[in-house]
């Protein structure tokens, strides 16, 4: 018997660790809110001003932010690692996508965290309130993105997972009438066990990412909450681009560059230096900026793409519904049919949150607001 992988004996405490990680950003975001309320993606601001006791007092914020984002990130980058590890584990399955799938969304957000702690390190100043806010409503719309996405490999994930215990029982009828052997049942029965795993990681990554985003916003995780869905993206806002305008104010945003352009430079020696520190600063600001016009034409591509595929789908779906409405399905072709369109939303929809938040560090980079960027 193989001996089994470190990463199953350390799941169970990456679980524990990451929880942990929420609890402590819990005590530093308190509930208040009572009663039923939603969570809209363009109310987010509001929230966080109204539930974020950091924010309420911008002057402790700053250190106790890194520390919380640190934490967060380090769970995440965990909770990615062994994302990855069941892929690999599951590869040339049907899993393996899901899996990596999983893992992208949990890496894209800690690499939004990571960004956010490198720019909170370049600061040489305290924070604004406006600068904090502008910093936490970046960290709450990447976790509400994740959740959203997440959300959608439930639905999708719930869909296959009934399919698979429909064919796992049609099987075991078929076996009985000496239609099907022992090891086609077998097949079935860990197919069915692979869903049902696949169906629990995603409701976990699920509640962990709702949790995360609550306690971000001061609300209770109690299920008197319910948050909405992450709005379309406006093509027509990126269609409408103007690169060269918007470097050019990126770089005059760019806090490094207005650090430099601001300081004090008496001699000759000193003004050189500030030249030099110029340069640089206007060539590091437009390496960001063209790095983000770069990840938001490549979300524009992803989503075109998604969405073609979203049409197909749609036509297909329409197909299965006639000939369910026909009878000619069995409930398990009917219910495979239903889990291939769900999950064709969810790809949408997934590519559809990459884009809207492509389009939001686009806009935070020529603002010159520095943090969460992919």
């Amino acid at each position: 018997m193989k001996a089994r992988s470190p990463w199953f004996r350390r799941a169970g405490r990456y679980a524990a660790g990451f929880l942990a990680a929420l609890s402590a950003m819990a005590m530093a975001f308190p509930a208040f809110a009572e009663g039923s309320r939603t969570v809209e993606y363009d109310n987010l601001r509001q929230l966080l001003l109204e539930g974020n006791l950091n924010l309420q007092q911008a002057n402790d914020s700053y250190e106790s932010s890194k520390k919380n984002y640190q934490e967060l990130m380090e769970q995440m980058r965990e909770e990615q690692d062994y994302m990855k590890f069941l892929a690999e584990k599951y590869e040339d399955t049907e899993e393996e996508a899901a899996y990596r799938s999983s893992a992208a969304v949990l890496g894209a957000q800690a690499a939004r965290l990571s960004k956010q702690l490198e720019a909170m390190n370049r600061q040489t100043r305290t924070l604004s309130l406006e600068e904090n806010t502008d910093s936490y409503t970046m960290a709450a719309q990447g976790v509400m993105g994740s959740y959203y996405q997440m959300a959608l490999n439930v639905a999708a994930s719930e869909k296959s997972a009934q399919a698979a215990e429909a064919s796992y029982q049609a099987t075991v009828k078929k076996q009985s009438a000496g239609m099907a052997t022992a090891a086609e049942v077998s097949e079935a029965a860990g197919r069915m066990e692979r869903e049902r795993n696949l169906l629990a990681s995603y409701r976990q990554q699920e509640g962990k990412l709702r949790f995360q985003l609550l306690s971000m916003l001061g609300l209770p995780d109690d299920g008197s909450v319910t948050i909405g869905a992450v709005p379309e993206p406006d093509l027509a806002a990126v269609d409408a681009i103007n690169y060269d305008e918007d470097k050019v104010k990126a770089i005059n945003n760019n806090s490094q560059v207005q650090s430099v352009r601001h300081s004090r430079a008496g001699s000759t020696t000193e003004i050189n230096r500030k030249s030099a520190q110029e340069t640089e600063a206007v060539g590091n600001a437009e390496a960001e900026f063209l790095a983000v016009y770069q990840q938001l034409q490549a979300a524009r591509l992803e989503y075109q793409a998604a969405q073609d595929a979203y049409g197909s789908a749609r036509i297909s779906y329409d197909s299965l519904q006639r000939k369910q409405q026909a009878g000619m399905l069995s409930q398990t072709e009917f219910l495979e049919g239903e889990a291939a369109w769900l999950e064709a939303l969810a790809k949408r929809g997934s590519a559809a949150v990459n884009l809207k938040q492509a389009l939001e560090d686009y806009h935070w980079t020529v603002k010159g607001t520095e943090g969460i960027r992919q």
